[in-house]
């Protein structure tokens, strides 16, 4: 009896822990987790998509936001919150700096991937435009950069240009169009890195080695 009573007095210490836990940085609204994120800082919001990443049944909410620091050029960041009970939200994974766009953004949810578009050109000349996907990993509690999309198409032309590069598989893949059809011209292999993780991720650092 004694050793029954000492288990349910553990369990419920052990749920009211991680009760405790779950509450901890969870916020009324998406603008308080965000002002939260960004304490004293101008955040002005460029796009947003909502979808049930982390797999609980509740929808979370991905958004490119910009900030206007002082002093400082504005820097682009990729918030992605995690949607509770009650309209209440949390952070799931917040960026570095993310990758620019000249023209717009573009965010696309399908089941637990992100695809992150900037659209660099896009008017009656033609296309260019970079895409990331990154796909939520529930062993991390974040997101994992898996593949990437490179699109180029001028119109006055008749020239297009499509890479897609698969991370984890390690293959890059090279289309183009012939004849008005899309068609595969060549794939390569790479060995598969190490996938970087939405959180912190530095888009500049990442893709060409910058350092602060």
């Amino acid at each position: 009896m004694v050793t029954f009573r000492r288990s349910c007095t553990s369990l419920a210490l052990l749920v009211h822990a991680v009760t405790a836990f779950a509450q901890v940085g969870s916020f009324p609204n998406r603008e308080a987790a965000i002002a939260a994120a960004f304490p004293n800082k101008k955040v002005s919001e460029w796009v947003s998509t909502e979808a049930d990443f982390n797999g609980d049944g509740i929808k979370d909410l991905a958004v490119i936001l910009t900030l206007d620091l002082e002093d400082k050029p504005i820097e682009t960041r990729l918030v992605v919150l995690a949607g509770g009970r009650g309209g209440k939200y949390s952070h799931l994974s917040i960026s570095a700096k993310y990758c620019d766009a000249q023209k717009f953004f573009n965010l696309e949810a399908k089941g637990t991937s992100l695809f992150v578009s900037e659209v660099h050109k896009a008017d009656g000349d033609g296309l260019v435009s970079n895409t990331l996907q990154f796909r939520f990993n529930p062993m991390l509690a974040d997101f994992e950069l898996i593949g990437r999309e490179n699109i180029y198409e001028s119109f006055r032309d008749k020239e297009y240009g499509r890479t897609s590069v698969n991370y984890p598989a390690g293959m890059t893949t090279v289309y183009e169009r012939k004849h008005g059809h899309i068609e595969e011209k060549s794939r390569s292999r790479f060995a598969p890195p190490q996938l970087p993780r939405l959180n912190a991720f530095d888009c500049d650092n990442y893709f060409f080695g910058k350092r602060n």
